[in-house]
């Protein structure tokens, strides 16, 4: 593992104190072993801080690197065997861990395995604690195993209340979340940074403005109908289509074929094919149709289904699924629509979704840091700027046209894709 913390700290969110970042103050020293080594090892360590604390791509301290390596080796050591004789001290086993992220940063010998032993070692002792998996993330970050890091901090989100986690957590996590490519996670955790009165540093600071350069308020007049739409499918065995911009996700399976990916009039549209199935004559491929628009003051979820419902016949169905908690189904019928294969039996679920505090978060997922080609390289990703959701309540068309012939295998299809549709 090569270091590209430093460097992208310094190219995307800038450097910060030490004292905000999951650190040396994160010890409670009263509850470690009150040995002189020990004791020892700690105060040197809090010294050696300041230039260990993050890697750095360039040297510009009054101790020599080759000098902080050499006393962070030496406090690593030290605290390794009191570890042993010592098993069951957490704050120790903590110490130990931090002290070897901080070798790592200066290239201590063995550091990173050390670190990762010691911070296992600690939440074995204490799985309740913030602190062990906390420090694990951190450390993930500060390696090519950003987005790893980036999940962790994740999970402790979803495990904690947000207000019972510290300011210096959410530190740590909007920084990994701005090398992993979250920028709306980067804005979520600034805000609960500002409920919670923490201090505005240089890091979160930067990272707030780099995520906010990247999102692009709607603009109907300037939206690019071919950009709206992205591909999310790597690793997945379906095809995955994300819109931020709609406010959707849609997944649908591998077969089946894309006819429009679009927005029409300020609507977004996505039609696609399933199938193909027998049917009396040949085969037929029934179609599905997926509209999300902000609709005119007044207009009821009916009234917009109805405006795209304007052939045939159609009446209240029972939704066999819905994606949100409230759904309108509509069941239609188009006599002679398919000749010999039976009348059109088209199937209609609409339902609504108010804007989110947080536009875009569901569809982030943590991005690699990108390797180098070779040793002292270093890669740079240039994501996209994002067009930000539609604002205001958005009203969602599924609409699935089918002949009477191919119903059968056509709904289990429309099963699928609501079960799998995500909506904001």
């Amino acid at each position: 593992m090569r270091k590209t913390y430093g460097l992208l700290l310094v190219l995307f969110c800038s450097t910060m104190s030490p004292l905000l970042h999951a650190d040396i103050a994160a010890i409670q020293a009263d509850k470690l072993p009150q040995e002189t080594a020990v004791l020892a090892a700690l105060g040197d360590a809090r010294e050696m801080e300041p230039y260990s604390h993050v890697w750095s791509p360039e040297w510009n301290f009054p101790l020599s690197k080759k000098d902080v390596a050499r006393h962070l080796g030496k406090d690593m050591d030290l605290l390794v065997r009191a570890l042993k004789n010592h098993p069951e001290n957490e704050e120790l086993a903590l110490l130990t861990g931090l002290v070897a992220r901080y070798g790592y940063n200066v290239d201590v010998k063995d550091s990173p395995d050390v670190a990762m032993n010691a911070l296992s070692q600690a939440e074995t002792i204490d799985p309740t604690d913030l602190r062990a998996p906390w420090f694990h993330a951190t450390f993930f970050c500060e390696t090519f195993q950003a987005a790893e890091g980036e999940r962790e901090f994740l999970s402790l989100e979803a495990s904690h209340p947000w207000d019972r986690l510290p300011p210096a957590f959410w530190i740590d996590y909007m920084e990994c979340a701005s090398l992993t490519n979250m920028p709306v996670h980067v804005l979520r955790a600034a805000n609960y940074l500002e409920k919670l009165h923490a201090a505005a540093t240089p890091l979160s600071n930067t990272c707030l403005n780099k995520a906010r350069k990247r999102l692009e308020p709607f603009d109907p007049k300037k939206v690019d109908p071919t950009k709206i739409w992205r591909d999310d499918s790597e690793g997945s065995n379906n095809t995955l289509i994300t819109s931020t911009t709609c406010g959707v996700r849609l997944q649908v399976r591998e077969n089946w074929k894309f006819d429009a990916l679009d927005m029409v009039d300020g609507a977004c549209v996505a039609t696609f094919n399933t199938g193909p199935y027998n049917a009396v004559t040949g085969t037929l491929k029934p179609e599905i149709m997926v509209l999300v628009q902000h609709p005119p003051q007044g207009e009821t979820l009916v009234e917009f289904a109805m405006k795209f419902l304007t052939k045939g016949t159609y009446g209240p169905n029972a939704p066999t699924r819905c994606p949100v908690d409230h759904c309108i189904a509509l069941k239609g019928e188009r006599p002679g629509m398919y000749a010999k294969n039976g009348d059109g039996h088209p199937h209609a679920v609409v339902f609504e979704r108010d804007e989110p505090a947080f536009p875009g978060l569901i569809f982030e997922t943590p991005s690699e840091v990108p390797k180098p080609d070779k040793p002292g390289a270093f890669k740079f990703s240039q994501p996209d700027q994002i067009q930000q959701r539609i604002p205001g309540k958005l009203y969602y068309l599924v609409l699935l046209d089918t002949s009477a012939a191919t119903e059968e295998p056509a709904l289990k299809d429309l099963d699928f894709f609501l079960e799998n549709l995500t909506v904001e």
